[in-house]
């Protein structure tokens, strides 16, 4: 009997240790690409901020206070860059400069008997030229005190900044005809257009079938303001949109007042997801300058182009709850 109960003395002692070392680590998941998408909806001053988690591990409560030291990494990017896309430059990722975050401490307090803290880092994406795909790198700073997870991934955050508003995100533009100008017949299409944040009310694609991902795509900009929108009998809003390149270089002529539709409906068995519709009709000509350099094509592009977002209701935090 006294050697059964000191078994199982030591076994409940066991149950009572902590089974795993207590690892640092962001909470910062992976998306195919190696970087952690932030969807965050811009705001009329541009700024918001973004809570980064921070977690320690382990089977029991972590037992101390810690304050975790966060700096920005400025060597991982380049090196994930090379060996993910080597001497595909146009796919790089850039690293978010200076003016467009802010850092309000260089620590993450956690509390003794907490596991994971937000730490704030403020976005201000005012006049951020998203031509370009831009990721923050953050690392957790080695330390005494604490012991950081060196698992790939989890000491480092490659935050890819992604603001979104009321129209941004990937337009289905199988309705988008693109014709040699004075043609009517062979259209190139395109399956999508990606329409990217410029502020609040606007957004902007790229011209016609142009590469989302070409090296020249920046001259291709075409910037789209949603004007006040009427709302109808049926709940539906429609409104004029202000169309225009941002450079003079490839020659855009806008065809006509080009229009948008908002509509919104409910799944008819799941209540609780919407489906919201932003539909933009027009019709535009505009040169291509880099197929043939110094030999400028012109082109006609006409049709619509629409984006689907579903949303689930029930969860509050809007970047969560529209399926990305």
């Amino acid at each position: 009997m006294a050697a059964l109960g000191l078994v199982s003395s030591a076994c409940n002692d066991e149950w009572e240790d902590e089974l795993y070392t207590q690892m640092v680590s962001f909470k910062a998941s992976l998306n195919s690409e190696g970087v952690s998408p932030v969807y965050l909806r811009y705001t009329p001053n541009g700024e918001v901020t973004y809570n980064l988690p921070v977690i320690v591990s382990g089977s029991q409560s972590n037992n101390q206070d810690l304050n975790i030291q966060i700096a920005v990494d400025n060597d991982t990017l380049a090196i994930y860059n090379k060996e993910k896309f080597q001497h595909r430059t146009d796919l790089y990722f850039k690293q978010l400069s200076d003016q467009f975050f802010e850092l309000n401490s260089p620590t993450c307090f956690i509390p003794k008997g907490s596991n994971i803290e937000n730490y704030p880092v403020k976005f201000k994406f005012d006049n951020l030229d998203l031509v370009e795909r831009y990721v923050l790198p953050l690392t957790i700073k080695d330390d005494p005190s604490y012991v950081s997870n060196y698992r790939k991934g989890w000491r480092k955050a490659l935050l890819n900044v992604i603001p979104f508003n009321d129209y941004s995100g990937n337009y289905s533009s199988t309705s988008m005809n693109v014709y040699l100008d004075g043609q009517t017949t062979n259209p190139l299409v395109s399956s999508t257009r990606a329409a990217w944040v410029v502020d609040e009310k606007a957004v902007f694609f790229y011209a016609g079938v142009t590469e989302e991902k070409s090296n020249s795509r920046g001259e291709y900009k075409i910037i789209m303001e949603f004007l006040e929108p009427v709302t109808e009998a049926n709940g539906d809003k429609v409104g004029a949109l202000n169309v225009y390149a941002s450079s003079d270089a490839i020659n855009f002529e806008m065809v006509g007042q080009p229009t948008y539709k908002l509509t919104q409906t409910v799944d008819p068995t799941k209540k609780y997801l919407v489906r919201q519709y932003c539909t933009v009709n027009l019709q535009y000509k505009y040169d291509d300058i880099s197929t043939m350099p110094g030999i400028p094509v012109r082109y006609r592009a006409s049709g619509s182009m629409t984006m689907e977002r579903q949303r689930n209701i029930l969860i509050p935090d809007e970047d969560q709850a529209i399926d990305w």
